[in-house]
Parts: structure tokens; sequence; C-alpha cells
């Protein structure tokens, strides 16, 4: 008996050392959510959304004015409504707060029935608490936040060896140059508008959850005093010519529930998928339908100046 707990008193302080130290050396952030750690107090300036929100604003260049990206990878608005009420507090009440819709953004089955969920889910752990994340498990949030070297892998010994993690990050600094444009956006079209966005009877499946998040989104910004902002961010028209060659009915579908929405809460769209300054500049996009860093910090001096600069003097 001595022997085992002797056993067990040695593993267990060589895990605990092992993820002490892999705890402080770990600066990669594959999961983009290392920004919450020290999110500003008093935002003018936000967007949230997947990764066309993610990628898609570039606040280097506003000066001034406190501005926060709250997009991640993948997220749905579903989840952007959950960040807001974690972090409604950190956005000032006359902010503009900009709600990314994309068109895969209010269409298909339940984020819950996706293959990747789970693995997708467990970055939350780290930036909410647990009455905001879906499907909550006690059992990852002891790993995530706790003892991250046990789900590291070989991630483990490539930071306890001081070694570089390639955590994706790299990507925003590419051109579509680098791509064949057309299969990319051919591979967007199937994964957006195809792929778990219709029913057995090959209807196209409205995302309720998603269409009340974003209406819960667009009331609580105005609740606390703050405008929000329908947008859904430039493509290239690669993409956009993806959409409609092979869905000849999904503009008029997408539009239409999106002027819905519009109609319904009295929010301003603005659209820029077709947007003469982008379709065709293929130096300021990594792929067809994201913008990349140098396109995203266009993007938002844009913004700054046809957008927030207009609500600023509605506001005065």
């Amino acid at each position: 008996m001595k022997k085992v707990v002797t056993f067990f008193l040695v593993i267990s302080i060589v895990t605990l050392s092992v993820n002490y130290i892999y705890m402080k050396l770990d600066k990669s952030d594959s999961s983009d959510v290392n920004k919450f750690a020290d999110i500003p107090s008093d935002i003018k300036v936000c967007n949230f959304g997947s990764s066309h929100g993610l990628y898609g604003f570039n606040y280097e260049d506003v000066k001034d004015v406190e501005c926060f990206n709250f997009g991640l990878s993948a997220q749905y608005l579903s989840y952007d409504k959950r960040l807001f009420e974690e972090y409604k507090d950190n956005i000032d009440g006359g902010a503009v707060v900009f709600l990314p819709v994309s068109y895969f953004s209010l269409f298909g089955k339940s984020e819950l029935t996706e293959d990747v969920f789970e693995e997708k889910n467990r970055r939350y752990y780290r930036i909410l608490p647990p009455e905001l994340i879906k499907e909550y498990y006690w059992e990852t949030d002891i790993y995530m936040n706790y003892l991250p070297s046990l789900t590291a892998d070989t991630k483990l010994f490539r930071v306890l060896l001081g070694r570089p993690v390639d955590d994706g990050s790299g990507v925003w600094f590419k051109t579509v140059w680098e791509i064949d444009v057309a299969e990319d956006a051919k591979g967007a079209y199937e994964r957006h508008i195809v792929t778990d966005k219709f029913d057995e009877n090959g209807k196209r499946i409205v995302n309720e959850e998603e269409v009340d998040a974003l209406v819960y989104l667009i009331e609580a910004c105005k609740e606390k005093g703050a405008t929000p902002i329908l947008i859904t961010t430039p493509f290239l028209k690669e993409y956009t010519d993806a959409v409609s060659g092979n869905d000849e009915e999904f503009y008029s579908e997408f539009y239409g529930l999106v002027n819905e929405i519009v109609e319904q809460t009295g929010v301003d769209y603005y659209d820029y998928a077709f947007d003469e300054r982008f379709v065709k500049n293929y130096d300021w996009f990594m792929n067809s339908d994201h913008l990349n860093k140098e396109g995203a910090r266009q993007f938002v001096n844009i913004l700054m100046s046809e957008v927030v600069s207009r609500v600023t003097l509605q506001e005065e």
C-alpha cells in the first residue's frame, strides 16, 4: 500500500510540475482566446462574428478609440450572444457594435450536431463561466483551465523544449495569390451553403436559434445605449459567383431573411460582399472569402469613415 501511495504521489507531483511549467511557457494561441485576458474596460468600437469577424477587422490604425475584436473562427451567433452577456460591461454605452452576418450565419442545423463541436467548444471554458457554455462538463473545465498539459499531445514537448509552436496565426499575412482561388471558392460554397444546410426534403433550414440570438444581440445593444450594425464583410468575386452560380435561390432567401430582421428591429445593415473596392483586390484577401491583415486594416479604415463617423454625427 505504501508503494502504491508513493507511486501515485510521485506521478502527481511530476504531472503537476510539468503542467505548471507548461502553463508558464505556452504562449501559443491556436484558439485566439488569449486576447480576452486583457480586454479593455471602455470599448468604443467592437465586432463579434465567426472567422469573417476574426480576420475581417484590424483596428491597428484606429488611435485614441478603444476597440476590440470578439470574433472567433466558426463562432455561431448564439456564442456571440454569450460573449456579449459576459463582457457587455466592458462595452461603452455609446459604442458601435458590428454584428457580422455571413451566408452561413442564419441557416443550417444546430451547432451541437457538428462532429467538431466538443473540440471547438473547449475554447470557451477559458473565457466564459459555466452557465454560458453549451453542454458544460466540469471535467473539461478542469483540464482546460488547470491541467492543459494533459491534452497538449505533441505540443507539450515542443513547448517544454522551447521550440516554436505553429498556432495558425500566420495565415492572416498570406495573400490569395498563393492558392487556386476558384477551387477555394468552390470549397467554401460547399461548406457554407450546402453542408448541413438542408432538411431531408431538400429545403433550406432556417436556424431559429441563431436568428433569435441575432435579434437578441441587436436589442441588447440598444438597451445598453450602444449602436448595433449588421454587416456582411467583403468577399472576392469568385466566392459570390460560386454561390450564385450553384444556387440561384440563395441570395433571395438570405437577403429576404436579413431584411425581415432589419424591418423587425430597425437596425442598419451594411453589405460589403459586392463592394467594388474589394471584389478583385487579391492583395487584400488570404482566400476567397477572408480578408488578410492588410485587407482587414483597409476595411476598418473604411468602416470608421463610412459607418462609425456617421453614427457619431447622428448622436451629436
